[in-house]
């Protein structure tokens, strides 16, 4: 489950399998990997673990209909990175982004959302579909973004903004 050596060790996987890819060098990943406190990680991870939906709707309206639908997985997930890939925004904003989720199980899946908002918020429509290996999912996995957004999430618990787990 959550332990600093498990959350390293999925995260070095990843980034890795990005070198075996030649998506990046050796020496890339390395610098990128040394910038992550992974005790600081390991907390921001835990503490954003939630239970994924396959569809959700959801009104900011009183007594409107909110409905989950399946769960994605059969346990919580963390959402560390998005690939924005399409978006119209007019009276209605619909987009489509690629997502890179660590299970609990310490494994990662890239998930397609496509998403529809009505007025800024008043009432959002997402449906998620598994894709599996982030490498092979057609997702962007840009290391360097990714790296930006959990250095954020280690932020977001080093300045104690949020409860610190017993791991």
């Amino acid at each position: 489950m959550y332990s600093v050596e498990s959350v390293e060790s999925a995260v070095r996987e990843l980034y890795f399998t990005g070198v075996a890819n030649e998506e990046y060098s050796r020496g890339e990943v390395e610098r990128l990997l040394y910038g992550i406190d992974f005790i600081s990680l390991t907390q921001a991870v835990r503490h954003k673990a939630e239970t994924v939906y396959a569809y959700i709707a959801q009104s900011e309206r009183p007594k409107s209909l909110n409905y989950r639908g399946g769960e994605l997985f059969e346990k919580r997930a963390t959402r560390l990175y998005t690939d924005f890939d399409q978006s119209v925004t007019e009276a209605v904003t619909a987009s489509r982004t690629v997502e890179l989720w660590l299970l609990e199980d310490m494994t990662f899946s890239a998930v397609a959302r496509v998403s529809v908002d009505v007025g800024g918020g008043a009432y959002c429509t997402e449906y998620r579909e598994q894709k599996g290996d982030p490498w092979e999912s057609g997702m962007d996995l840009d290391l360097e973004l990714l790296t930006d957004e959990l250095i954020a999430l280690c932020a977001e618990y080093a300045e104690g903004d949020q409860p610190c787990y017993e791991l």
